[in-house]
């Protein structure tokens, strides 16, 4: 498991979904934990960029699986 750090953005791809912006510039999709997310939210998450990447159906970056998330 990692830890990344960043904004959280909401998307309106596929009903809606969560992204993180990296402070590395990556822009990650979260998937799995997400409940209390807000879009501006500065955050740390523990988590698992999915192999392969993980791509969902909106393509909008790789997905990280949420274990745990901390407000900065």
């Amino acid at each position: 498991m990692s830890a990344f750090r960043g904004r959280v953005e909401k998307r309106d791809l596929e009903g809606g979904i969560f992204q993180l912006v990296a402070d590395d510039g990556k822009r990650y999709t979260l998937v799995g934990s997400t409940s209390g997310l807000q879009a501006g939210a500065e955050v740390e998450i523990d988590g698992e960029v999915e192999a392969g990447g993980g791509f969902g159906l909106g393509m909008a970056g790789p997905q990280l699986r949420v274990k745990k998330v901390r407000k900065l």
